[in-house]
């Protein structure tokens, strides 16, 4: 009963923050910062970063932020398993509590013929949860809420992927880790997330091309989730798309490539939330950057991993 208040909130509060899924914000130009099997996957290496400001104008609203370097670590001329690395940090915003995440991530990607892979991969680290006690008022303001701050916890993260020459596949499990929240209280649990996506590359001609996607997430103790998006390429420099998740929010977004190594999105949401007349709009930015290349770049691989 000693942390009775906090847990019951905690509990509440994970499950309304879940009528979405947790965002890496740009988990479409940085696939491994979700899934740690795509480390490796392509020839380069590269680092990306992403900024998310969910529901703009409500006070304790969701702020995402992300960085990821991966990078492959043997000859890629190998006919042999070849292997990539990388890190990953992540923190999200929401309310009262801050989740830190720091993992390190190895992947193995074994060659099933001439141009497609299978990936899997592994990664581990640790979770800071951080909890600002102004967000909360209660009519009797227990002394541990008050006081609590923060707490380290471990984190494990899996996945496998598959890349053909037209597609990109894959399925993935984060933050996995202890099942309860023992120092907070006995009913308050960690989140997992795991999810599968699909994605394939449709050549229209040799300047335009589509890339439809689908993205399933169920989160524990959350609502299912699903993601449909449709992304417009031109000349491997210029994109443009749109998308959906659960029906209830639109996306729209525009990317630009630079010299083939620098990319550059901005993507704008609108949430309806549940109260009538009330819209939750998010504003997010990626950018991506090839560090070091191996030999030419391959730009319809680009398009599949961006």
């Amino acid at each position: 009963m000693r942390f009775q208040l906090l847990a019951g909130f905690i509990s509440v509060f994970i499950y309304a923050w879940g009528q979405q899924a947790p965002n890496r914000v740009w988990y479409g130009m940085n696939w491994a910062s979700i899934n740690p099997s795509h480390h490796g996957l392509s020839e380069y290496v590269e680092g990306a970063m992403g900024i998310k400001q969910q529901w703009v104008g409500f006070d304790g609203a969701p702020k995402t932020i992300n960085a990821t370097l991966s990078f492959p670590f043997n000859d890629r001329k190998s006919d042999g398993a070849m292997f990539g690395s990388g890190a990953n940090i992540l923190v999200e915003r929401n309310g009262a509590f801050t989740f830190s995440t720091a993992t390190i991530e190895g992947a193995v990607n074994i060659k099933t013929n001439k141009e497609n892979r299978l990936s899997l991969g592994l990664g581990g680290g640790f979770m800071q949860v951080g909890y600002d006690p102004t967000y909360v008022s209660t009519n009797q303001q227990d002394v541990v809420v008050s006081r609590f701050s923060t707490y380290n916890y471990p984190t494990y993260k899996v996945g496998m992927s598959y890349r053909t020459k037209n597609s990109l596949s894959g399925i993935y499990a984060n933050d996995l880790g202890p099942a309860k929240w023992k120092e907070i209280g006995t009913n308050a649990k960690l989140r997992t997330e795991w999810g599968v996506y699909y994605r394939h590359l449709v050549v229209l001609s040799q300047d335009w091309f589509l890339l439809p996607s689908v993205k399933i997430t169920p989160v524990r103790y959350a609502p299912f989730n699903y993601e449909l998006a449709l992304r417009i390429n031109y000349m491997y420099r210029v994109q443009v798309w749109t998308g959906t998740q659960n029906l209830n929010s639109m996306q729209f977004g525009v990317g630009l490539r630079l010299a083939d190594i620098f990319t550059l999105n901005y993507l704008y949401e609108r949430t309806r939330a549940a109260m009538t007349g009330v819209n939750l709009n998010s504003h997010a930015l990626g950018i991506k950057c090839i560090l070091e290349k191996h030999g030419a770049i391959n730009r319809k691989q680009q398009l599949l991993l961006d």
